[in-house]
């Protein structure tokens, strides 16, 4: 069939616009399903980027908050190079008589070797005292203990060592009634004689 009767023929010029129509139909459906496929990918990718900023922001949170509930720990004690489990006993310097003009430094003292534990005398030459400004105290694992009477019961719970434990109730009465007079009364006599005597104190 020649182009001329391709032209003078209505059945065949039908069927190639019906053809043209269809591959126009079909072009813009594909147009259609195209930008469709554009727009669920776009807010794919919209959603992961809203998911990437919510994970690191927990994360940051997260690191925020354990960096606040751990922090550094902090050694607040004279001996930094201390060795675990010795007892540092900082106290006045000693004599050439006496180890201790400090009543209280020699019960410290006392205490200490009468329970066999190991400690060591620094000799801080009078730089140091404790936060409570007091003599004695000592330093255990890099922790400071202050006032005779704590450090006592502290190291008595913490090595199991309970000097009165094979003494009556009678007997723990009497105890508790000598070191009160000993300490709430003899003392200030001590301090009176020391301040007042000083020569032969020294």
């Amino acid at each position: 069939m020649s182009a001329a009767e391709v032209s003078n023929n209505p059945a065949v010029e039908n069927k190639l616009e019906d053809g043209a129509a269809q591959t126009e139909n079909e072009n813009a459906s594909e147009k259609t399903e195209n930008v469709v496929d554009t727009g669920n990918a776009q807010d794919d990718n919209a959603e992961k980027q809203d998911a990437a900023v919510e994970d690191t922001k927990k994360e940051s949170e997260t690191a925020t908050v354990t960096a606040k509930a751990e922090p550094a720990p902090k050694c607040n004690v004279h001996k930094t190079n201390f060795e675990k489990d010795m007892i540092y006993l900082y106290q006045f310097s000693r004599t050439p008589l006496l180890p201790s003009l400090s009543p209280y430094c020699l019960k410290v003292e006392t205490w200490l070797r009468l329970a066999g534990l190991k400690y060591e005398n620094v000799d801080h030459k009078m730089r140091f005292r404790s936060k409570k400004g007091q003599l004695p105290f000592i330093e255990l694992n890099g922790e400071e203990i202050a006032d005779s009477a704590i450090i006592i019961k502290d190291l008595s719970s913490k090595y199991g060592k309970d000097l009165d434990a094979g003494l009556t109730t009678e007997q723990r009465n009497v105890s508790y009634a000598m070191i009160a007079m000993l300490e709430n009364h003899l003392i200030w006599i001590i301090f009176y004689w020391r301040a007042k005597f000083p020569d032969n104190v020294l």
